[in-house]
């Protein structure tokens, strides 16, 4: 919790500019306001220095901006960050948070762990603002990390900027990327086998801060991995050369005829099979048009801690869910992955392991699975309507706001968009939701692969935790019964943990009483089994 700034304070502050507040005077969601010292427009970077404070009076409260900033304040470090997103007026922010003495420092904002890094993402080509987020969800309930968010009203200079995502940015973290923290002193032994993360991305500025494979991506040119952790001024010789080689053994792998490499080592035992499956599905589920090759990520620990190598997290999802006419996915038919259909750029990032896998039975087959398994829980089409009816719902009155301030972008084309051009919100994301529709049904239909024989699950998947969660709906407290010891998670209609603890004891009771009414997801993780349950609190 940040010191609190009387209202005097602020209201100083607010008398400055009256245009924004005559959108924005109280809102259901957390209020962020920042101040920098130049009061020009933010660059591109080096950061610039200035405050941020956040108005949050809780879950079901009213922020005012008559309130005190009684969250958080403190310094802060701010640049815009983007690619084709730069040149539009509602900006991307990203945030380092420091000390008086203007020293990074970590803080846990929104229960989202420790950290000095932060995402204010705009959504700016989005215009049901619900994508990214949607996204961020699906791949989360698919049991892989994806940065956790919450809605925000942002305010920069005395200018309203709309409704925001604060967000995590991608870094390795134990509450975030949980990989080992590589040091520059381990280059032997398993201290040199983890953790990493590598990024697949534009090509252009490349300039050797990473490698190249010995493999083409589907341009022809040879496969490029940049250097994202370590950092290409932090990574030794001997971790970029244990790195490049140990993706020699998965590509060298994956694209033989018997998919086996020269040391007898199958792709498969090589990676996390369901992370591959499961980042495969959520893109081609949103038919993302930078899906693989742009904002990708792959990362593998210390080979004592399993080693294998892990897709994702994921991250650019607005130009996804039928919105865009790059690549041509606004068609609901068709496989992303392929990148045949008209208008597919950036192919020298393009991975060609994809179509390697998709043409193996082992790997379809357990994707068979993969999506048969969701397809009867978070991806039923009643429950991806149900969350977007909520989420919408939730940040209904900020949208109206946000329309107020950015009135050119609703029924207007500012991308590349589909005709015909929906002329109201609702109409967005009932354009959204239709397509949706029809893309499932298509994968319903066209799904490879054969779950009865599938051989991955056995040893991927989780055994399932025995449980009894009463009374149900609850009130007050829970009562809850285990054959193990588990660490809880509780799990809100957004996809954010708000509640998590470990209990070592079997039968325990969890206080609901503070939390807001609705249907959570209860998450019990034991040692080598999962158990989830469906939770109301009324």
């Amino acid at each position: 919790m940040g010191k609190i700034i009387p209202i005097l304070m602020l209201m100083l502050v607010l008398v400055q500019n009256v245009t924004w507040a005559q959108i924005l005077t109280e809102s259901a969601l957390p209020i962020v306001y920042i101040t920098t010292e130049d009061e020009e427009d933010i660059p591109d970077e080096p950061k610039v220095n200035g405050t941020m404070g956040i108005i949050n009076n809780g879950d079901g409260m009213t922020n005012s901006l008559s309130d005190p900033f009684n969250y958080h304040f403190g310094n802060i470090g701010i640049e815009t960050r983007g690619n084709s997103t730069q040149g539009f007026e509602k900006k991307t922010y990203a945030l380092e948070l420091r000390t008086e003495a203007n020293q990074d420092t970590s803080i846990n904002l929104f229960g989202m762990g420790k950290e000095e890094d932060w995402i204010l993402h705009a959504m700016v080509i989005d215009k049901t603002q619900i994508r990214i987020p949607f996204s961020f969800y699906v791949f989360q309930q698919m049991g892989h990390y994806a940065s956790d968010w919450q809605y925000v009203e942002l305010v920069i200079n005395g200018d309203y900027r709309g409704l925001y995502l604060f967000c995590e940015r991608i870094k390795r973290d134990d509450d975030r990327v949980d990989i080992a923290k590589l040091s520059e002193d381990e280059i032997t032994g398993d201290d040199v086998t983890g953790g990493y993360i590598l990024r697949i991305d534009w090509t252009y500025d490349y300039e050797g801060a990473g490698f190249e494979s010995q493999f083409e991506s589907q341009s022809g040119d040879n496969m490029i991995y940049q250097w994202y952790y370590p950092r290409e001024e932090a990574i030794q010789p001997e971790q970029a050369q244990y790195i490049e080689n140990w993706m020699y053994r998965f590509e060298s792998a994956a694209f033989s005829n018997d998919y086996m490499n020269d040391q007898g080592e199958r792709y498969t035992d090589l990676i996390n099979v369901s992370s591959f499956t499961d980042f495969l599905l959520i893109n081609e589920l949103s038919k993302n048009s930078d899906g693989y090759k742009l904002s990708s990520y792959i990362h593998k620990d210390k080979d004592s801690n399993g080693g294998k190598l892990v897709a994702g997290p994921i991250w650019d999802f607005d130009q996804s869910y039928g919105s865009s006419l790059v690549c041509s996915t606004h068609i609901p038919e068709g496989w992303t992955y392929l990148q045949e259909q008209d208008g597919c750029e950036d192919l020298e990032s393009m991975p060609m392991w994809w179509q390697r896998m998709m043409q193996d039975s082992i790997f379809t087959n357990h994707l068979a699975c993969r999506w048969s398994q969701f397809r009867q829980d978070f991806l039923s089409l009643d429950a991806i309507n149900n969350w977007i009816v909520e989420d919408t719902t939730l940040i209904s009155q900020a949208l109206t706001r946000n329309y107020m301030r950015w009135d050119d972008v609703i029924g207007e084309y500012i991308w590349i968009e589909p005709d015909p051009l929906p002329e109201t919100y609702q109409e967005e994301v009932e354009v959204m939701q239709n397509w949706i529709s029809q893309r499932i049904a298509w994968l319903d239909a066209n799904m490879p692969g054969n779950c009865e024989f599938d051989v991955i699950t056995s040893v991927e998947l989780p055994d399932i935790l025995q449980a009894s969660v009463y009374p149900n709906p609850a009130g007050d407290v829970v009562n809850v019964r285990t054959n193990e010891a588990v660490q809880i998670n509780l799990i809100d209609a957004q996809g954010r943990v708000v509640y998590r603890s470990l209990r070592p004891q079997n039968q325990f009771l969890i206080d609901v009483g503070a939390f807001a009414t609705g249907t959570y997801i209860l998450r019990l993780e034991g040692y080598n089994s999962v158990g989830v349950e469906l939770l109301v609190v009324q």
